[in-house]
């Protein structure tokens, strides 16, 4: 079973809607994204791997997390926090679509 599949199954996320109106609620952290977007099912997937497979904790893995000392608009796709506040970031992790080359990053 993939990762997200589990996480759909054991009530961490949801699926809402149909076709580009799909989007994915992340209950954990109580945040919604549209999940027809290619990048937004990478991100899923490595959001749940990051709770199966490295155990931690859904309510520790914000999405769409503000970066300090950059552009105001500038957002981290995942960051893991080290404490339940979310206050003390652990790691950051940036997602691209799949298929994308390397020379792209």
């Amino acid at each position: 079973m993939a990762y997200l599949e589990k996480a759909l199954k054991d009530g961490h996320a949801e699926i809402i809607g149909e076709g580009k109106q799909q989007r994915i609620l992340y209950n954990a952290v109580h945040h919604t994204e549209r999940y027809s977007d290619p990048e937004e099912q990478v991100r899923a997937e490595f959001w749940a791997e990051l709770i199966y497979r490295y155990q931690y904790e859904p309510n520790r893995i914000g999405i769409e997390i503000v970066v300090p000392d950059r552009t105001p608009s500038d957002r981290a796709d995942l960051v893991v926090f080290r404490d339940d506040e979310r206050k003390r970031p652990y790691g950051v992790v940036e997602c691209k679509r799949d298929g994308i080359t390397d020379a792209r990053v």
